[in-house]
């Protein structure tokens, strides 16, 4: 099991951020570029210093700034294997050399045999780095990391200019590998994509503060705050109150692009209408801009969108609300009453705030009720 409970120095900030992961799991850190990411990384490898804190891997103390001496195990005595973004290959060793370069790396020639098929390089071992693409020069640092028998791995964005296939073999070889040996992995990446197909878990980073921890789905789904809502992909912030049943602070309703589909439906969730004054291919689906009472709204379609300025309406399907403090507010009927399954008359038109006497909230568009309670797990933590 990997203990890290950093802090560490920056210029413009200080990372703060304690970390447990299990044998076997694997952690995904996400966040913005110059978040603390790798900072934090560098930190369990032992390249940066602690202010203070401590790092526990396996039993064995690698760091602890309380104990007199402190304690600071160097880098290539920790047996942790951390992948950059650079591959770091020794341009005068050959493939081969490069895969059992590690200290550590005494590997059988079966099972040389078996990660450089696995990674596709079996055809390379002889060649020099010089000659190998961005794309080979990955997967065999990659191979080097694995053959190390590192006791955790960091991966430092490493899948950073690969194609969408390479990137999901290299992940899935490694998912397997980290479920085989039992031992700890951490990803950092700012791209949601990748740290949902490696992890087991995933926590949010910003300016050196852990904002969420906990199952992906569940932290996309129901994010703790608006400032995670925002590094998640929500493109759309509109504002909510209720209309009847009481009053209650103003709470502002996250849109996530992928959470949305045409048509009313008030017992699912939020019923938008307003203008469509944009539309463009996004893959196999097409992105729409919905101008709606003074708001946009951006989101995904598996259909052909209608025309610029057509009329539209949409639900965004039980969207995660917000209090004036920026923190999720819980998914409770006395919030949001349509979970209480209330009766809901037709929504309201496009730019009107009421609704029929059924109505619990109303947003700048427009909002119906009637559904189910999304998860809200750690809606409360403390926000940046």
């Amino acid at each position: 099991m990997l203990e890290a409970d950093v802090e560490v120095n920056r210029r413009d900030f200080t990372v703060r951020a304690e970390i447990n992961v299990g044998q076997g799991e694997r952690l995904a850190l996400f966040g913005p570029s110059g978040a603390g990411k790798t900072t934090l990384l560098e930190a369990i490898a032992g390249l940066v210093p602690l202010r203070r804190g401590g790092i526990v891997l396996g039993g064995r103390v690698l760091t602890a700034t309380a104990a007199r001496p402190r304690i600071a195990v160097p880098p290539a005595k920790r047996k942790v294997g951390l992948l950059r973004q650079d591959p770091g290959l020794f341009p005068h060793l050959s493939v081969r050399a490069n895969l059992t370069y590690a200290r550590s790396a005494k590997p059988t020639e079966a099972e040389l045999t078996w990660t450089a098929d696995a990674l596709g390089i079996t055809e390379l071992l002889a060649e020099m780095p010089a000659r190998l693409s961005g794309g080979q020069a990955h997967r065999v640092a990659l191979g080097r990391l694995l053959l190390a028998h590192c006791d955790v791995l960091l991966l430092d964005e490493p899948y950073t200019g690969l194609d969408a296939r390479l990137r999901r073999s290299l992940t899935e070889l490694v998912v397997s590998v980290v479920g085989q040996r039992r031992i700890p992995a951490v990803l950092v990446t700012h791209e949601l994509p990748d740290a949902q197909a490696f992890a087991d878990r995933l926590a949010v980073l910003d300016r050196g503060r852990l904002l969420q921890d906990g199952k992906p789905d569940e932290v996309v789904l129901a994010p703790a705050s608006r400032r995670v809502a925002e590094l998640l992909g929500y493109l759309g912030f509109l504002p909510v109150r209720p209309v009847s049943g009481g009053g209650g602070p103003p709470l502002t309703a996250g849109i996530h692009p992928d959470r949305v589909v045409r048509a009313a439906f008030p017992d699912r969730g939020l019923v938008l209408t307003g203008t469509v004054v944009g539309a463009r291919p996004a893959g196999a689906a097409w992105e729409v801009d919905l101008q709606a009472d003074g708001h946009q709204v951006t989101f995904r379609l598996t259909e052909l969108p209608p025309a610029l300025g057509t009329n539209l309406a949409v639900t965004a399907i039980e969207p995660p609300c917000f209090g004036p403090d920026g923190l999720a507010v819980p998914a409770d009927a006395a919030v949001r009453p349509w979970l209480a399954g209330g009766s809901a008359g037709s929504p309201p038109q496009a730019g009107t705030a009421g609704g029929s006497a059924g109505s619990s909230l109303a947003a700048g568009p427009a909002e119906r009720s009637g559904g189910s309670a999304p998860r809200t797990s750690g809606a409360r933590q403390a926000h940046d």
